[in-house]
């Protein structure tokens, strides 16, 4: 599975590592700084969940298979706010 980020959404991150997203009409979604974690590792992967959580599981020493657990679970929460998408290909960035 990988991410896609919908056109519009703005994130911000605060100095206590809260994640904050705007959805392209300006509606505010507060994160925790794990989320900020996740929120850069699938920025930097390319939206590959896998990736993301193995990357994650590392830095945080833990099991990549729960990482993947709890990042698949927010990313169903941003899917909710419509903040992103999914799709079933890798997304290349141009």
């Amino acid at each position: 599975m990988n991410i896609v980020i919908e056109a519009g959404v703005t994130a911000a991150i605060a100095e206590d590592g809260a994640l904050t997203l705007l959805s392209p009409h300006g509606a505010p979604h507060v994160y925790a700084p794990e989320a900020s974690a996740m929120w850069i590792a699938l920025r930097q992967h390319r939206g590959n969940v896998g990736d993301a959580a193995a990357v994650l599981g590392s830095a945080w020493d833990a099991d990549v298979w729960a990482v993947r657990r709890l990042l698949q679970e927010q990313v169903t929460d941003w899917q909710r706010a419509g903040l992103v998408r999914t799709t079933p290909a890798p997304v290349h960035v141009s």
